[in-house]
C-alpha cells in the first residue's frame, strides 16, 4: 500500500503519454461530440476513464503511485491551462475553433457536414433562440465549446 512497485518517474511518464494520447483523440473526435454530452457520451467518458487507469500507474495501486498519477495529472492540466492562456495557436489547438455555419441567413451545407450537424440539430438551435428559419439570421456559428449560437437578423 505505501511501497510503490513502479518508479514513480515511470508513472509520470506513462500519465503525460496518456493524457496527451486522449487530448488528440478528443480533437480527432469533433466539437459536437465533447460539447454536448449526451448519457451515452457521458457513461462512454466514464468508461474510458476505466479503460485508462490502470495504464496510468501499470497496475501499481499504492498509495505513491497514486498521488503521484494525480499530481502529475493535475499538473498537465494547469500547465496546458496556462499555455491556452498565453497562446492562441495553442489555445485553438487544444480547444479548436468556431466555424460559420450560416451567414446571412444561407446555410453551408459544407460546413455542416464536416462538423457533422444535422439539418434537425440547427433547426433545434433556431428555435431555442426564437428564430423559426436560418433566413431570419445574420450568422450560426459552431462554437468552439461545441455549442451553437444564433445572430438573429434584426
Amino acid at each position: 500500500m505505501f511501497a510503490p512497485t513502479t518508479s514513480l518517474l515511470e508513472i509520470v511518464v506513462r500519465v503525460v503519454l496518456i493524457y496527451l494520447g486522449l487530448i488528440l483523440l478528443l480533437r480527432l473526435a469533433g466539437k459536437r461530440e465533447i460539447g454536448q454530452l449526451a448519457p451515452l457520451d457521458l457513461l462512454g467518458m466514464l468508461l474510458l476513464s476505466e479503460t485508462v487507469s490502470p495504464a496510468l500507474t501499470a497496475q501499481d495501486g499504492s498509495l505513491p503511485a497514486g498521488f503521484t498519477a494525480a499530481a502529475t495529472l493535475l499538473l498537465l492540466t494547469a500547465l496546458i491551462g496556462r499555455a491556452c492562456f498565453r497562446s492562441r495557436r495553442v489555445e485553438r489547438w487544444i480547444d479548436g475553433a468556431p466555424v460559420v455555419l450560416a451567414r446571412e441567413g444561407k446555410i453551408f451545407a459544407e460546413a455542416c457536414e464536416r462538423e457533422r450537424i444535422s439539418r434537425q440539430e440547427l433547426e433545434a438551435a433556431l428555435r431555442k433562440n426564437g428564430v423559426i428559419e436560418a433566413a431570419e439570421t445574420k450568422l450560426i456559428m459552431l462554437e468552439a465549446d461545441g455549442s451553437i449560437s444564433v445572430v438573429p437578423e434584426h
